[in-house]
Parts: C-alpha cells; sequence; structure tokens
C-alpha cells in the first residue's frame, strides 16, 4: 500500500531528476528532456544505478528516499507513472505545489 508520505518522497526524488535543480533553485525552470522523456522502466533502471552508486555501509537518508521511491515507482502502472510525471513537469518554481 503505497502511503502519501512515499508519494511525496517519490515526487521530490523525481523533481531531481527530471528539473536541473541548480536552475529551479534560481528561480528557473529547465527540464532535463533526456529523464523526462523515459519510461517508468527506464526510470527504474537509473534510480537503481544511483542507489547502488550512493550505498555504503550505513543507509543514508537520501538513499532511504531512493529505495522509497523505487518501492513507489514499481507498485505503480506506466500510466499511473506518466499521471505523475506529467503533474510534476507542470510544477514552476515559483509555483507551490498545494494538495
Amino acid at each position: 500500500m503505497l502511503t502519501e508520505e512515499m508519494m511525496t518522497t517519490t515526487e521530490m526524488i523525481l523533481m531531481t531528476y527530471l528539473f536541473e535543480i541548480d536552475e529551479w533553485l534560481k528561480d528557473k525552470k529547465v527540464i532535463q528532456q533526456q529523464q523526462a522523456q523515459l519510461t517508468k522502466e527506464e526510470l527504474v533502471t537509473v534510480i537503481k544505478n544511483d542507489l547502488t552508486t550512493f550505498q555504503a555501509n550505513q543507509a543514508t537518508d537520501y538513499e532511504k528516499k531512493l529505495q522509497t521511491t523505487l518501492t513507489t515507482l514499481e507498485a505503480l502502472s506506466e500510466a499511473q507513472f506518466q499521471k505523475m510525471k506529467l503533474e510534476i513537469l507542470s510544477w514552476g518554481p515559483n509555483v507551490k505545489h498545494v494538495d
């Protein structure tokens, strides 16, 4: 069962893959086009590779968030993933996401 916390964590992590965060922090929305075009399966592979790179003897908070993101993405259908991705891509640095 996916929790709201898992979905929020996943959105936060996906933002770092879909946007140039350095530019975002300067109030500029720059989409990482190559990442934005990935399917769920392709992005899961990228995140798994990143998780392997970051793993050490002790799990960090970021590693835990990557693992939560993987768990969430693996539970979503491709259609649900695409919907989430499009929603995230609609966000802007000056737009606050409010539920």
